[in-house]
Parts: structure tokens; sequence; C-alpha cells
């Protein structure tokens, strides 16, 4: 169960990242604003060019929160993993 917890930190970061860039990316805005939406949902419909780097490193900085504790997810059952040791009863 812990595994799957870190493999869905691990996508929703790469998802958060990957939305980030694509906000970072956007140069021209037709008429109000544009349009930002996260795995099929909708954040914001008119977002002004001016708030437009707020919006990507909010994406960024949660996606990479998201990876690094993935990582630290899968170094902690890793170890835990290579650490299990037979108890044995002293006598």
């Amino acid at each position: 169960m812990r595994w799957i917890i870190g493999v869905v930190f691990s996508l929703l970061g790469v998802a958060l990242l990957m939305t980030g860039m694509n906000v970072r990316s956007i140069t021209t805005i037709d008429g109000d604003g544009v349009s930002i939406s996260f795995l099929g949902m909708q954040i914001n419909e008119r977002v002004a060019m001016s708030d437009l780097p707020s919006y990507a490193n909010g994406f960024l900085g949660t996606g990479t929160i998201f990876l690094i504790l993935a990582v630290c997810l899968f170094f902690i059952l890793l170890k835990e993993k290579s650490t299990l040791k037979q108890i044995r009863v002293k006598k």
C-alpha cells in the first residue's frame, strides 16, 4: 500500500511540473485571460498575463514537493526492506 502512495505522489508531482512548465510557456492571451486547468478540473477561468508566473511557480513548487516526498518514501521503504532481520530470542 505504501508503494502505491509513492507511485501516486510521483505521478502527481510529474503532472504538476508539466502543468507548471505549460503555464510558464504561455506568451499570448486572447481576450480577458487564459483558463488554467489541472487534471480536467478548472482552476481559474480568467488569469491575467501578470499573474501567470505566480500560477506557474505554484505548480512547479508543489510538483517538486510531491517528488521529494515520493523519493523520501521510496528510500524509507527500501531501507525497511533491506533491514528486516529475523528476531532471535536470547536464552
